[in-house]
């Protein structure tokens, strides 16, 4: 137990924090059906300044609390799951989006449904965090050189990549202590993310709070000083009551991304009372987080965004926000001078129409899994292509669709337009099979994964991940392999919460193997599966449709250190006599 707690006020630009006491607030951990009942209190309510948003825009600032990992004791502290958990959302003011967007105008575009054959093969397949009595999970996760993090509600671990868990605590102050103290977090953060900044090398943590009695809302978020998890964290409260034309709002359903300069933060703007203002992100300065410094952030307010969720950029692209404006069209932002003056860039993007995905079957229950709305899921931006995804409906079933964009130039060219390259849907053979909960990412290569979920009422709910090579035939991925399969569905009748969001990412050591997690449940109780996997190259390098001198040639130049380059064929990070054997093999 901490007997002194620093306590860092965050402020707004131009406004003066009164300073208070603090209260050390420690009853261990709590079940979650007894939190329901309770009377959730913001343990220093006095932080949570509005961001008055004018023309609309706000500016605030933050101070930063230090934790070592390394301290806490147990290191593992994993909590005592029930048979049934507690919804989350139950905490929460009452909130909600209609599931059906707006009618687009018609179009005669088509997302491919068609598969190749499956050239993916799993490495690593490790049980990730099990039941902590909360639902839905919503899983994530964030892989470094050496160590995988993932994040549910409402727990962080952390993992060798060989599945060994070395660290798991509570985000909130269930734990002894929890990752988000001191900063807060009380015993209530729900919607957690994390991911590794390749621009950085470190990792980044993220969850909400919101607490009806004195209708306060935060986004805390934690750095690490390095690659290596264990150890020292920089950390973050910072309000996110938000004043839009008088009116109070809160933030929902984060999105969680980042480019060289920024870490950007999205979210859906709900009243305390009720009302919905839109989209939101938070633009945070990356430099002084990185050593732990005062956090510099400006909000915009994306008044007409619904769930916009924001791309990571890498190597060298802008961040990009991305919603669904209709069911027929996207919409692409860029913000220009994030935080300082923010303002936003956008484009409207023609895609394939699909009206809200229907809610999926399951075996052995009557009750149903909860697929969303169609609203985005994540999004990644790489070599000034974007990749996204959501769920469709494919008329008797969900379906997870995604995106190719080629952005053209844009926005660093604002006359130009980005396109459509290609888009897909994951359409299994059993016609009553459903795919959603996509997560996208690409690597080096070009190659593209999508992890998702799969269920019908022949297979418990599974995680599964469908691939395609940069030179594979538009809009098709290859026939998905599995990553983990339940045991179990949902007892009980009606909808049930299952998500709300996967994870996909690829390993920054090589720039070639993806990792994903997803929700898969046990006899009893849900539980989550990490697995690392990896797409074969074509021995058919030049893709002139056989395995000839022409291949050997580009092997030949391309011979020596080439981490997850075409010519690598046996995946070593390098072209040598291994890759010349197996292409002689196909010739």
């Amino acid at each position: 137990m901490l007997t002194r707690l620093a306590l860092f006020a965050c402020i707004l630009v131009g406004l003066t924090m009164v300073t208070r006491p603090v209260v050390v607030q420690r009853a261990g951990p709590i079940p979650p059906a007894r939190l329901v009942k309770m009377k959730i209190v913001d343990p220093r309510p006095w932080e949570a300044i509005p961001m008055n948003i004018v023309n609309g825009v706000g500016q605030g600032t933050c101070e930063m609390s230090i934790i070592d990992t390394t301290k806490f004791h147990p290191q593992i502290q994993e909590p005592v799951a029930g048979a049934e958990s507690v919804r989350k959302g139950l905490l929460l003011t009452p909130h909600k989006i209609g599931r059906e967007l707006p009618e687009g105008a018609a179009n005669d575009l088509v997302a491919v449904e068609e598969v190749n054959d499956s050239r993916s093969q799993t490495q690593a397949m490790f049980t990730g965090i099990t039941s902590t009595g909360w639902d839905p999970p919503d899983c994530t996760l964030a892989v470094g050189p050496n160590h995988v993090i993932a994040t549910v509600n409402s727990s962080i671990a952390f993992f060798s990549k060989a599945g060994a868990k070395t660290f798991q605590v509570s985000l909130d102050s269930a734990g002894s202590p929890g990752f988000f103290e001191p900063v807060g977090a009380s015993n209530f953060g729900f919607d957690p993310k994390v991911m590794y900044d390749p621009h950085s090398e470190r990792f980044v943590v993220l969850t909400l709070e919101e607490y009806d009695a004195s209708s306060t809302s935060y986004v805390d978020i934690a750095i690490s000083d390095d690659s290596d998890p264990n150890g020292v964290w920089y950390k973050y409260r910072t309000s996110s009551v938000v004043t839009v034309g008088g009116v109070n709002y809160w933030v929902d359903y984060p999105g969680l991304g980042s480019d060289a300069n920024g870490i950007y933060v999205t979210g859906n703007l709900f009243g305390f009372v009720d009302g919905f203002a839109g989209g939101w992100v938070r633009s945070f300065n990356k430099t002084p987080l990185l050593t732990g410094g005062t956090a510099v952030y400006a909000d915009l307010v994306l008044s007409t965004a619904v769930s916009p969720q924001v791309a990571t950029a890498w190597p060298d692209n802008r961040a990009l926000i991305v919603n669904r404006v209709s069911n027929s069209v996207l919409s692409l932002s860029a913000i220009n001078n994030p935080f300082t003056t923010p303002s936003i860039i956008s484009k409207t993007l023609v895609v394939p129409s699909a009206p809200a995905p229907p809610d999926a079957g399951a075996k052995g229950t009557t009750a149903v899994l909860d697929t969303l709305d169609g609203r985005i899921m994540n999004a990644v931006v790489r070599d000034s292509t974007l990749y996204t995804c959501h769920a469709v409906s494919g008329s008797t079933r969900a379906l997870a669709r995604w995106y190719q964009i080629n952005l053209n130039g844009w926005p660093t060219t604002t006359t130009v337009s980005p396109t459509l390259a290609m888009s897909g849907s994951i359409a299994p053979t059993s016609t009553t099979e459903s795919t959603f909960f996509p997560a996208i990412n690409v690597n080096a290569r070009g190659d593209v994964a999508l992890v998702h979920a799969a269920s019908s009422t022949l297979i418990f709910p599974s995680v599964r991940a469908a691939t395609r090579h940069a030179t594979d035939a538009a809009g098709t991925m290859g026939e998905p392999i599995a990553l983990g399969n339940g045991v179990s569905s949902p007892s009980g009748t009606g909808v049930k919460r299952w998500g709300d969001y996967f994870g996909c990412v690829v390993d920054p050591v090589n720039d070639c193997t993806f990792w994903g997690i997803g929700e898969l449940r046990s006899a009893t109780a849900w539980s989550t599966v990490i697995s690392s996997f990896t797409i074969a190259p074509l021995a058919d390098i030049d893709q002139d449709g056989s395995v000839n001198s022409g291949d050997l040639s580009l092997m030949l130049l391309s011979f020596g250190e080439c981490a997850c380059c075409p010519e690598d064929l046996d995946e070593s990070g390098s072209v040598d006599g291994g890759d010349i054997a197996i292409l002689l093999l196909d010739m």
